[in-house]
């Protein structure tokens, strides 16, 4: 058996829309060929990996193959020998990995609300994290759709250029029912891990803590990019990860 990681998430962009060559593709008869040859070749490294890998395909609204609008539909696919072990989400989407919830979105909410947020430091003259005030817009808003449908996975109305929201499909499931044990946030900002608390403040009440993760994008131009490596353990404050750089 191989040796890597039980569970991979490969969220989108897969094949981005503006790319010239991607557009060719398109409009040749090697579009239906090239994406069953990519789902060949992910199926030959899942059973390189073994019987315990999982493989987890998030869409992107600017992946050329796929529905242009949010929230996103799975992708339609069905390997034969493989199904229990390649999962396509929705986007945005959860799942559980071995008891752990994991919560991913491609739309770059990061960068979006980063260049509409207004704020100012606390009076102490203390400087605040801006990526963290983000990541808590996105989860303290995850049931507030009322009135201007602020909702958890795209706190921002209206959306920004070239987001094709569209809340008459499906509003719920841009909710975030409950807080995720891992939140994955692919943005072209700098790559970040940040470990979040939530609640705790009341008598009684219980702290939730949440993995903020920008992993970035695989690949910038031509040259490599980053990703990250997550091994989970029993709550974030035991966790390790890495942002590996390529």
């Amino acid at each position: 058996m191989g040796c890597g990681p039980s569970k991979l998430s490969m969220t989108g962009l897969l094949g981005r829309a503006d790319w010239a060559f991607v557009l060719g593709w398109l409009r040749g008869p090697g579009c239906f060929t090239g994406r069953v040859s990519s789902l060949g070749l992910l199926q030959d490294h899942v059973e390189y990996m073994g019987s315990a890998a999982r493989v987890i395909l998030v869409p992107s609204i600017r992946d050329a193959h796929h529905d242009f609008v949010f929230p996103q539909p799975a992708f339609s696919i069905h390997p034969l020998d493989l199904r229990h072990q390649i999962r396509s989400l929705t986007n945005p989407g959860m799942f559980d990995a071995n008891e752990v919830k994991v919560g991913c979105r491609t739309v770059d909410v990061i960068k979006e609300l980063s260049g509409e947020m207004i704020s100012r430091n606390p009076k102490d003259g203390s400087s605040r994290d801006r990526m963290t005030a983000i990541i808590n817009h996105i989860l303290s808003q995850r049931r507030n759709v009322v009135v201007i449908h602020l909702v958890g996975f795209y706190p921002l109305y209206p959306p920004a250029e070239g987001i094709s929201l569209d809340l008459s499909l499906a509003p719920e499931a841009l909710e975030v029912s409950t807080i995720p044990d891992v939140l994955i946030l692919p943005s072209d900002l700098a790559s970040f891990v940040k470990v979040l608390s939530f609640g705790g403040r009341n008598e009684g009440e219980e702290q939730v803590k949440c993995i903020g993760v920008n992993p970035g994008r695989l690949a910038k131009g031509e040259g490599g990019g980053h990703f990250v490596e997550l091994n989970f353990h029993e709550s974030p404050d035991k966790s390790s990860i890495s942002v590996i750089h390529i």
